[in-house]
């Protein structure tokens, strides 16, 4: 099964975030960073107020797709993560938090 990493940028009521920047310009340095490394592809979720109204804790999540945990760590120990995440700053003013897991289920 893959292994998903999911990066997960903070709704704080100061976050700015460039989603055209983030899509025409820091996923595909993402993809030709890591793909040599085992990823697969990419997603990207905006996300919106609940169905309470309330604000989301994150604004955006990306999730990328390697095939095990070892290719997602050798990506982010490689040279080529520094210029992904050098770039970070150029889109988005909050630090991401990262998650990695197995995918357990689909349908």
């Amino acid at each position: 099964m893959p292994f998903h990493a999911t990066v997960l940028y903070p709704n704080d009521d100061d976050t700015t975030f460039d989603m055209s920047y983030y899509l025409k310009t820091h996923m595909p340095l993402v993809m030709d960073s890591f793909k040599k490394h085992g990823l697969k592809r990419w997603e990207v979720l905006e996300y919106k107020p609940g169905a309470d109204g309330a604000k989301p804790k994150f604004c955006v999540g990306a999730t990328l797709i390697f095939d095990s945990p070892e290719q997602l760590g050798a990506a982010l120990t490689s040279e080529d993560a520094k210029p992904v995440f050098g770039d970070i700053a150029n889109f988005c003013n909050k630090a991401p938090v990262f998650l990695g897991g197995d995918l357990v289920g689909t349908s």
